[in-house]
């Protein structure tokens, strides 16, 4: 059980490190088309670009979750699930906020 939890504990750090960067990549499609743009490019384009740039930046860092047993596929796929995850949350609270408001 120790394995696996440091696995998902890997992957969810590869995912904090990669946010930042989608969230500034979609902010102009929210700006520009609204919350539905925001969906569609945090999914795609934000991720992606932030999966180049990390690629490029710190490609070394794949190294550290390879040596733990996490290959550069789950990570992708685990930062996509995550940010699926994280988009339903924002999401919700977006929706909340304005049937309050």
């Amino acid at each position: 059980m120790n394995t696996n939890y440091r696995k998902l504990a890997n992957a969810f750090e590869f995912f904090k490190s990669t946010i930042v960067i989608n969230l500034t990549v979609c902010v102009f499609p929210f700006l520009y088309g609204g919350l539905i743009a925001f969906n569609c490019s945090f999914l795609s384009v934000g991720l992606v670009v932030s999966l180049i740039l990390k690629e490029i930046r710190v490609k070394n860092d794949y190294m550290f979750y390879y040596n733990n047993q996490v290959s550069k596929v789950t990570l992708w796929l685990g930062s996509w699930v995550m940010s699926f995850v994280f988009l339903m949350v924002v999401n919700l609270v977006f929706h909340l906020i304005f049937r309050l408001f």
